[in-house]
C-alpha cells in the first residue's frame, strides 16, 4: 500500500506568497482603473450631457460604443504593463492578453449597466395638462398628459433597411410610424405639427435569400405593421419617453418628413409610449453594477492562480524600464509616416480619420445604410455617371462598418510591406490610386444599383503587383529545372 505524502509546507507557502505577490501587483490598479472609469464616465456624462447639455452626443454612443471601446484606454495605459509579471510555459503574449480581455469584460459590463442606469435614473417626469404645455416647461425625458389625442389621418411612416451579423447574414427591417399629438378631439392639424407620437416595429430575416423573397417578406411585414397601427390603442400607456438624440429619433423624423414633405429640426419632439410604470424604470440596474463586478472580479482572482510570477519583471516595472519588444508600440509606430511605410501610414491614417468623422456625424459603426454612404461620397452608377465623377476617388476612403475598415487595413499592411519598399513612394502611390479607380469603375460597370465603398480595389492592385513579380520568377526557375 502506497503511503500518501503531503506536499511540503514550504512549497505551499511559496505558492501562497507568489499568489499574494500577484494580487498586490495587479489588483489595486485593477480596482482603481475599473471604478475610476465607471464613476468618471458617469459624472462626465451627467455633468456635460444631462445637467448642462453642453455635449449633444447620440445615446447609442454612451450606452453601447463607449462601454465597448473606452476600457481599452486604461487597460493599455495602466494594466497591460502590470500583467507582464505573469509567466507561462508557452504562448505568453496570448495568455497575458487573456487577462486584458477579462479586465475589459468586467469594465464593459459595469459600464453597460451603469450608463443604462444613469439614463433612466436621471430622467425626470413632467406631468402636464396638455401637449401645448410641453414647450413651456423645463425639458424632461418623461411626460404624462392629463388629456391628449392623436390625428391618425395625418400619420407617416419610414422604413430603415440595415444588415447585421458577422458576415452581414441578417437583414433588418425597422418601420417607424408617427402621428401628430393634439390637445383634444376638437383640434385639427392646420399647420406643420411639432409634437409626434412614435411607434417602432422590427423584423429580422436572412440576407442570403433572393431579392424576390426579401421583397415578399418585407411586404408581408409592412402590411402586418399597418394593420397593427390602424388598430393601435394610443392611450394604452403609463407615460411617454421623449426620444433623445439617437438613431431612432433620426428615423422617426424621417417618417415625419415623409408625411409633411418638409425638413425637420431640433424643435420637433417625438414621444414614445411606455407601458411600464415610471417608478419601475430603473429595475435592478444599480444592483447589477456591483453584481457584474463581483462576477468578473471572481473570474480574475481565480485566473491569477494559474500563471507563474516573475520578480525580475516586477523590478523592471518598478524601475520604469520598458520591455525590449512591445507589439502594441510597434503597431502604433506603423501609423506614423516614415521609412518604408511612409505612404501606407498616410493611407491608413486617412481611412481612420474619415471613419471617425462618419461615426461622430451619426452613422452606424457596424452597418451604415446605402443612403448614408452616398451622402459621404460612395460610388454608384447613377450618381457617378451623372457627373459626380469624384465618387470614384472618395469611395476608396469610405468603409461600410468597423469590420470592413479593420479587414482592409489588415490586407493593406500585408501587401504594403512588400510593395512600397520595392516600388518607392511615388510609384506605390500611383499604383494604389489607379488600382482603386479601376476597382470603382469595375463596380459601376458590373453592379449598376450597388453602393460601393472601400479600398478593396486598390488593395487587390497591390496583390496583383506581388503576383506580377513572383510568378514570372517562379515559372522561370521551374522551366530552368525542367531543361
Amino acid at each position: 500500500m502506497t503511503d500518501f505524502k503531503p506536499e511540503p509546507a514550504n512549497s505551499l507557502e511559496a505558492q501562497e506568497n507568489t499568489y499574494t505577490a500577484k494580487l498586490k501587483h495587479i489588483v489595486p490598479t485593477f480596482l482603481s482603473v475599473t471604478f475610476s472609469s465607471v464613476i468618471g464616465l458617469a459624472l462626465f456624462r451627467w455633468r456635460f450631457c444631462i445637467q448642462f447639455l453642453l455635449l449633444d452626443i447620440k445615446e447609442e454612443i454612451w450606452i453601447l460604443w463607449i462601454p465597448l471601446i473606452f476600457p481599452w484606454i486604461p487597460i493599455t495605459l495602466w494594466l497591460r504593463q502590470r500583467f507582464r509579471v505573469l509567466t507561462f510555459k508557452k504562448e505568453e503574449y496570448r495568455r497575458r492578453f487573456l487577462f486584458q480581455m477579462i479586465s475589459w469584460a468586467v469594465m464593459t459590463a459595469m459600464l453597460f449597466v451603469s450608463q443604462a442606469y444613469l439614463t433612466t435614473a436621471t430622467g425626470k417626469l413632467q406631468t402636464l395638462s396638455s401637449i401645448k404645455d410641453i414647450d413651456k416647461v423645463e425639458k424632461a425625458r418623461y411626460y404624462k398628459f392629463s388629456n391628449f389625442t392623436v390625428a391618425p389621418y395625418y400619420a407617416g411612416a419610414y422604413t430603415d433597411f440595415r444588415t447585421s451579423g458577422k458576415y452581414n447574414q441578417d437583414l433588418n427591417f425597422d418601420i417607424f410610424f408617427v402621428t401628430p399629438i393634439l390637445s383634444d378631439t376638437t383640434e385639427q392639424v392646420s399647420s406643420t405639427p411639432k409634437h409626434w407620437y412614435g411607434v417602432k416595429y422590427h423584423e429580422q430575416i436572412s440576407n442570403k435569400i433572393s431579392d424576390e423573397e426579401k421583397d415578399e417578406k418585407y411586404n408581408t411585414f409592412y402590411n402586418e405593421c399597418v394593420e397593427k397601427w390602424n388598430g393601435y390603442d394610443y392611450h394604452s400607456l403609463d407615460h411617454f419617453e421623449r426620444k433623445p438624440k439617437s438613431d431612432d429619433r433620426i428615423h422617426f423624423l424621417k417618417a415625419v418628413e415623409a408625411r409633411t414633405k418638409q425638413p425637420t429640426d431640433e424643435s420637433y419632439i417625438v414621444l414614445n409610449p411606455i407601458q411600464e410604470s415610471y417608478d419601475k424604470r430603473n429595475g435592478n440596474k444599480f444592483a447589477w453594477i456591483f453584481g457584474s463586478f463581483a462576477i468578473g472580479f471572481s473570474v480574475l482572482l481565480f485566473a491569477l492562480i494559474l500563471p507563474g510570477f516573475s520578480e525580475t519583471e516586477r523590478q523592471r516595472f518598478l524601475l520604469g524600464k520598458k520591455p525590449k519588444q512591445d507589439d502594441l508600440v510597434d503597431m502604433m509606430n506603423y501609423l506614423v509616416p516614415r521609412g518604408d511605410h511612409y505612404v501606407t501610414s498616410i493611407i491608413i491614417d486617412l481611412n481612420i480619420v474619415v471613419f471617425l468623422l462618419m461615426l461622430f456625424s451619426g452613422l452606424d459603426i457596424i452597418s451604415p445604410n446605402g443612403k448614408e454612404l452616398l451622402d459621404w461620397g460612395a460610388n454608384r452608377r447613377t450618381e457617378t455617371t451623372g457627373g459626380e465623377y469624384w465618387r470614384l476617388l472618395t469611395s476608396m476612403f469610405l468603409h461600410g462598418g468597423i469590420m470592413h475598415l479593420l479587414l482592409n487595413i489588415f490586407g493593406l499592411v500585408l501587401a504594403a510591406v512588400f510593395v512600397e519598399p520595392k516600388l518607392g513612394r511615388k510609384n506605390y502611390s500611383i499604383l494604389y490610386i489607379l488600382s482603386g479607380l479601376c476597382g470603382s469603375l469595375a463596380s459601376i460597370c458590373w453592379y449598376p444599383d450597388t453602393v460601393s465603398v472601400g479600398a478593396s480595389g486598390a488593395i487587390f492592385g497591390l496583390y496583383g503587383a506581388i503576383l506580377g513579380w513572383f510568378l514570372p520568377t517562379h515559372f522561370q526557375k521551374r522551366a530552368s529545372r525542367e531543361y
